[in-house]
């Protein structure tokens, strides 16, 4: 999820995805550089190591005012990224409801226009689902099941600017198919598809009439048309990731997790090859 992504400059979504890799083990005695991507970024743009030793690393969203926040899963925390890389805990769940932290799972971020967070969220049976984190006065569940039947495991969300969510949930289970969800503002909760193998990231265009949805078990980033009603048209290959690799059994890894767009509409995703960049054409 990006908070307004029509708002982001390129050098925000490039440097979230970047993070990631990043993350993966720079050393100070390695420089790693971009290659050139006509539109997006000069060859030999040097990559920031902002952060190092974190637990875990997870959903980065950009902010007005050039700032990103992320999550330590494992460690149940938020982190805010100021304009200068200065590094603050935002959020600490031992501090808010459980002491131990242990219910906790914060794999995914969005921010509405008023600034509020919201997580994808898993805190064990009955508090599994999508919630606003922050400010902790306004800390509550926005969705939690459908039609009775609780979530599994909510990965990634999107957010409109109407304040409709659409998440992932790839989830195990008869009753838990691995579906595409959307939260209306109302609060009314739509299963949008679950013709999915493995869905993870998920994005709304900047126009919010598409949808955009990673598979990691698919070579295949697929693309919906969003109706005006919040459900969603029928799924096509939007674009072919390059870093796909597959197991013995001949089942695919992508490896893709998050996505993001620039202020020009392209598309950015990681896979096993590092940060792919695609644009409105796919």
């Amino acid at each position: 999820g990006m908070w307004e992504t029509g708002h982001m400059s390129k050098c925000n979504a490039f440097l979230v995805l970047l993070s990631a890799l990043a993350a993966s083990g720079l050393s100070g005695q390695t420089v790693l550089t971009t290659p050139d991507i006509p539109g997006v970024v000069a060859g030999g743009t040097p990559v920031i190591l902002v952060k190092a030793g974190l637990n875990s690393s997870e959903g980065p969203i950009a902010a007005p005012g050039g700032s990103l926040y992320f999550t330590e899963p494992s460690d149940n925390k938020i982190y805010r990224v100021d304009a200068d890389d200065h590094i603050t805990v935002l959020f600490d769940a031992k501090k808010v409801d459980d002491r131990n932290g242990e219910r906790w799972r914060l794999p995914a971020l969005a921010m509405d226009r008023q600034g509020r967070i919201f997580a994808a969220r898993r805190a064990g049976p009955g508090k599994t689902g999508i919630a606003i984190v922050y400010p902790a006065s306004e800390a509550r569940f926005v969705a939690l099941s459908y039609q009775g039947k609780p979530f599994a495991a909510p990965n990634d969300l999107t957010m409109g600017k109407n304040g409709g969510i659409y998440f992932t949930d790839p989830g195990d289970g008869p009753e838990r198919p691995h579906a595409v969800y959307h939260v209306k503002p109302s609060g009314e909760v739509l299963r949008v598809t679950d013709n999915l193998d493995t869905p993870n990231g998920i994005l709304l265009s900047r126009d919010e009439k598409t949808l955009y949805v990673a598979d990691t078990r698919s070579q295949y980033i697929y693309a919906f048309d969003v109706q005006p009603d919040g459900t969603l048209g029928s799924r096509r290959n939007f674009l072919k990731l390059k870093g796909i690799k597959k197991n013995e059994q001949g089942v695919i890894d992508s490896g893709i997790d998050g996505l993001a767009l620039d202020s020009q509409g392209n598309l950015y995703a990681i896979s096993h090859d590092g940060v792919e960049v695609f644009n409105l054409k796919g």
